[in-house]
């Protein structure tokens, strides 16, 4: 077992206790719910201060239930607006919604011990499959359906996004998330998005289904779905920040949200009415929505040429016969395989297939990559 990935493994481990138990230890010491501040006689900003959030987060929950609700006065008394303050009082609790404190805390541990078992285990073995098909279910039972939507790899970015545009509060706290994510990444290629994730982890599974049996020759262009991540994040950037449009804190993410599912009530009509899509994608397309939207994704994709760990390919083994790349489900082997450039190779998912794959164990997960050149 690699002496450094071990020590990797503890100190991530602990930095990552210590960071979660250090900005939920407000929520922890806490005696009993805290309900919310709320009269008719605060403005919304009055109301967002009392109830200690951002009024832009106010603004932007209060638009998912009144038609124009970010052209809402903040500085009117609430009863003289012309709004069901029912629906103030639930915009008001879904802005101070926030993940369990245990479960937040429970979820990250468990990231941590997940991905040491994946790095210093699973993935320095020949049989990967099963394994990862089965803690693909487990993700998203443990992740997913019992500790739910929130935090996810996804909102890391996003919220640190809006926090900068005023709506979102608590910059410690975003900050650590996003680092908790990125170091995660770092350690391991695509390590928390490939095997963390509880989204990801939902349509793999699906595809893992074996209703298409050739799924694995369909495989999409790495230039169209990285295009598509960067265009959708150019839009968000742009609305959230009111760049030469007319709107302001609007989220694109939040309308694709299908983190959600797993607190279905919170699913944004459009990431709803265009659910069978993604769910019929992903029965044929290894994890649509990790390809074309994720912007964690695509910061991870970012930080894959940095990591620690990645696939790598002993050119003394390799004979050349492309099974790693026929196992691939992505791109990502190809570009491995044919060594034409070390930097921003399409996304490698660290899956394990190619390893799996090889015959002559030429494959293997670890440290700085030695593929084989043509001779």
């Amino acid at each position: 077992m690699n002496k450094m990935n071990v020590t990797i493994a503890v100190l991530l481990f602990v930095i990552t206790t210590a960071s979660v138990l250090f900005i939920q230890w407000g929520s922890l010491t806490e005696k009993g719910d805290k309900e919310p501040v709320f009269s008719d006689e605060f403005s919304l900003k009055e109301l967002a201060q009392k109830n200690g959030i951002p009024p832009g987060e106010l603004r932007h929950k209060l638009s998912h239930e009144v038609p124009m609700g970010r052209e809402i006065p903040m500085k009117k008394p609430i009863k003289k607006l012309d709004i069901e303050q029912a629906k103030i009082i639930k915009a008001l609790e879904h802005a101070l919604e926030s993940c369990n404190p245990f479960a937040f805390i429970i979820k990250y541990i468990l990231w941590a011990v997940l991905s040491s078992v994946v790095v210093l285990l699973i993935l320095q073995r020949k049989k990967i499959r099963v394994a990862r098909k089965i803690i693909m279910v487990l993700v998203v039972a443990i992740f997913g359906i019992w500790l739910g939507a929130t935090p996810s790899p996804m909102e890391s970015i996003v919220k640190l996004f809006k926090y900068f545009a005023g709506m979102q509060g608590k910059p410690v706290t975003l900050a650590i998330s996003f680092i908790l994510f990125s170091l995660f990444s770092l350690w391991g290629a695509k390590l928390i998005c490939s095997w963390g994730c509880q989204l990801g982890a939902l349509q793999e599974t699906l595809f893992n289904i074996p209703l298409f049996r050739k799924k694995y020759k369909f495989q999409i262009p790495f230039w169209l779905s990285l295009g598509v991540r960067l265009a959708l994040f150019f839009v968000f950037f742009v609305l959230l920040f009111n760049i030469g449009v007319n709107v302001k804190n609007f989220v694109v993410y939040h309308h694709v949200n299908y983190f959600k599912i797993y607190h279905f009530e919170d699913l944004a009509k459009v990431a709803l009415y265009s659910l069978p899509v993604l769910v019929i994608m992903s029965f044929f397309v290894f994890r649509p929505f990790c390809q074309f939207v994720c912007p964690f994704g695509l910061w991870a994709w970012i930080l894959e040429s940095l990591a620690i760990n990645k696939i790598k390919i002993d050119q003394d083994k390799c004979i050349k016969c492309d099974k790693c790349v026929e196992s691939c489900p992505t791109e990502a082997m190809k570009g491995i395989y044919q060594g034409k450039r070390k930097l921003f190779l399409p996304d490698c998912w660290s899956c394990g297939n190619c390893i799996e794959a090889c015959p002559t164990d030429a494959i293997s997960y670890g440290g700085e990559r030695k593929v084989k050149s043509e001779e």
